[in-house]
């Protein structure tokens, strides 16, 4: 993650810092009861899904590290937030419970995400009511709200419908008639998923499942467009963060392809690190095994140990961007008293310290 605030400067990657900033605020704050990932909001008809559980997020201590780092490093945040709950009416650190986006075919565009939170309901309808072409319409006793999103600049923006299921649930899609059989399926007027390749128990402290008994025919993975379906979850339990892969793949031939690619990046880390006892303690957790068409992927590891490694990653990348800012003069983040990254009088005045070599956040 680069923090650098030379970068931040640029209006597109303030939006994505924005978007993390977010993301990862609302993963943090003290956890509620959580609900398993539950296909019962799913059609029968669904051939994907994937489910973020942000009450598991915010019992992971590696992302609940990630929010005092991010805090730290830019104090700003938290008016951000505060912002977002003005606008919004919701606080992502301790309203959002859980989204849940699926589709009945392969194409992403087609999916239908739903929203759990403690949402401000009469605030966003009064809201979408401004919004560009808002027109309305009524199923099923609801109404829903179709507006144009504004989309880059010089594009024209693409159709959005929403509507709200319950005053804590929300449905978004691309058109109407999806908004309207999500709506059928969660008042039990259509039938929802129950057996098949999505269903099946969830790993505890799963803070993403991932689920697919078709592939995108244009997805750009390789090994992918090997495979018929995978399984995926990532998480933290006990004290350990985790992730479980099993790809369901063509024939064994591609199967034991996949296993390659696993391996092969195994054989990378282990040389390019092979001094570095906290890489090699990382990698020792990861593990293949492949049967007939299926190859599976489990790693585990110590949170304390990956929260060092992350921990690490980010101090060198944060001291590289400032010095190579500094050299060129920084002035960006344009905090009264700014001086150039090197000398920040908000990063401590000084240069940190060198740290030891350690794994780089894009390859490992």
């Amino acid at each position: 993650m680069d923090h650098s605030p030379s970068l931040v400067r640029h209006p597109a990657a303030r939006r994505a810092v924005a978007g993390l900033v977010m993301l990862l605020a609302a993963a943090t704050a003290r956890p509620a009861a959580a609900d398993p990932a539950s296909l019962a909001a799913v059609p029968a008809g669904a051939v994907w899904m994937m489910h973020l559980d942000m009450d598991a997020a915010r019992a992971s201590t590696v992302v609940q590290r990630m929010h005092d780092r991010a805090l730290q490093m830019h104090p700003h945040i938290e008016g951000m937030l505060a912002m977002a709950k003005t606008m919004t009416g919701m606080d992502p650190r301790t309203d959002l419970d859980d989204i849940t986006v699926y589709g009945l075919g392969t194409d992403k565009r087609a999916a239908i995400m739903l929203v759990r939170a403690k949402a401000n309901r009469p605030l966003l309808e009064k809201m979408v009511e401004k919004a560009k072409d808002h027109v309305t319409m009524e199923h099923g006793g609801r109404t829903l709200h179709s507006w144009t999103h504004r989309g880059r600049k010089g594009g024209k923006g693409e159709t959005v419908v929403g509507a709200f299921a319950a005053d804590d649930r929300m449905v978004f899609a691309r058109s109407a008639d999806a908004v309207k059989m999500a709506l059928d399926v969660l008042d039990g007027k259509s039938p929802a998923y129950r057996e098949g390749p999505l269903s099946g128990g969830v790993k505890p402290g799963s803070i993403l499942v991932a689920r697919a008994a078709a592939i995108d025919p244009k997805t750009k993975c390789p090994v992918l467009r090997q495979g018929r379906g995978y399984r995926v979850a990532a998480g933290e339990h006990d004290g350990r963060s985790f992730y479980r892969a099993r790809l369901d793949m063509n024939s064994a031939s591609a199967a034991d392809l996949a296993e390659d690619v696993v391996e092969g990046f195994d054989a990378v880390v282990r040389l390019r690190w092979a001094d570095d006892a906290l890489a090699m303690k990382l990698v020792s957790g990861l593990e293949t095994e492949t049967t007939g068409d299926m190859c599976t992927i489990s790693w585990d590891a110590a949170a304390d140990d990956v929260w060092t490694a992350v921990d690490k990653t980010a101090t060198a990348w944060e001291r590289k961007q400032r010095s190579s800012a500094g050299a060129k003069g920084c002035d960006a983040c344009g905090k009264p008293g700014c001086k150039g990254c090197n000398a920040c009088p908000y990063q401590g005045g000084a240069e940190p310290k060198p740290d030891s070599p350690g794994p780089q956040t894009e390859e490992f």
